[in-house]
C-alpha cells in the first residue's frame, strides 16, 4: 500500500508542471480569439506566424525542459493577446 502511495505522488509530481503550464492552454485560446478577432487579414496573418513560432517554441521549451524557452513563448504570447485586445 505504501508503494502504491509513493507511486501515485510521483506520477502527480511529475505531471503537474505540464499540466499547470498556462501555454499549453492559452495558445489554442489565443488562436480561437485571433480567428474571431475584426483584424484585418493582413494582421491576422501575421500574428498567426507569430502565434506559431511562439507555440514552437513553447513545445521546444517542454521537449529539453528549458525554463527559458518557455519563458520567452509567454511573452510572445501576452504581446499577441495584447495586439488582439486592441
Amino acid at each position: 500500500m505504501k508503494t502504491l502511495l509513493l507511486v501515485c505522488s510521483c506520477i502527480v509530481l511529475v505531471s503537474a508542471p505540464a499540466l499547470a503550464c498556462r501555454g499549453t492552454a492559452e495558445y489554442p485560446q489565443a488562436a480561437a480569439h485571433l480567428a474571431q478577432s475584426r483584424l484585418s487579414m493582413a494582421d491576422k496573418e501575421a500574428l498567426a506566424k507569430k502565434l506559431n513560432a511562439g507555440e514552437a517554441i513553447h513545445r521546444r521549451g517542454h521537449e529539453i525542459d528549458s525554463r527559458d524557452l518557455r519563458n520567452e513563448s509567454l511573452k510572445i504570447l501576452d504581446e499577441i493577446k495584447a495586439e488582439i485586445a486592441k
